[in-house]
C-alpha cells in the first residue's frame, strides 16, 4: 500500500511541477517544498550516512553547474535535481538518471524545434527530470 501511495504521489508532483514548468517556464518553490516534504517522508527509513554522502556530491555538482551556467539552467531545475536525489540509492545511479534527464530534455527540445519550426532557448526540464528518475521510484 505504501508503494502505491509513493507512486501516486510521485506522479501527482511530477504532473504538477511539469505542467507549471511547461506553461510558465518556472518551477515554484512552494511546489518544490511540498515535493521535498513528500520525498523525505517516503524515504525516511532509507536516509543514512550514504544518503548524506550522495546529497553532498549532488550539491557540489549542482553548485558548480549553477556557477558555470546560471543563465542557461534554471535554479528551479537544479533544486528539483537536488530534491529528487533522495530517491537514488547510489551516486552512480543518480548520475545515470541525471544524464538521462539531459538526454530526454535535448530530445524534447529537438522535437519542439522541429514541430514548431523555431528553437526555444529555455526548455522545460522538469518533465524530463521526472521521467528520467522513474527507475529510482521502482527501486
Amino acid at each position: 500500500m505504501l508503494k502505491v501511495i509513493t507512486v501516486v504521489g510521485y506522479i501527482f508532483f511530477g504532473l504538477l511541477i511539469s505542467i507549471t514548468d511547461i506553461r510558465y517556464r518556472l518551477i515554484l518553490n512552494r511546489h518544490l517544498l511540498l515535493f521535498a516534504g513528500f520525498t523525505v517522508i517516503c524515504n525516511f527509513q532509507k536516509i543514512d550516512i550514504s544518503t548524506l554522502k550522495i546529497l553532498f556530491a549532488v550539491t557540489v555538482i549542482l553548485a558548480i553547474l549553477h556557477l558555470l551556467f546560471a543563465k542557461e539552467i534554471g535554479a528551479g531545475d537544479l533544486k528539483l535535481f537536488w530534491v529528487i536525489s533522495f530517491w537514488s540509492h547510489s551516486f552512480a545511479f543518480w548520475l545515470q538518471l541525471f544524464s538521462l534527464a539531459w538526454v530526454l530534455g535535448g530530445a524534447f527540445s529537438a522535437i519542439s524545434a522541429i514541430s514548431f519550426w523555431k528553437f526555444r532557448r529555455n526548455i522545460p526540464l522538469a518533465p524530463s527530470i521526472f521521467l528520467a528518475f522513474v527507475p529510482a521510484i521502482a527501486a
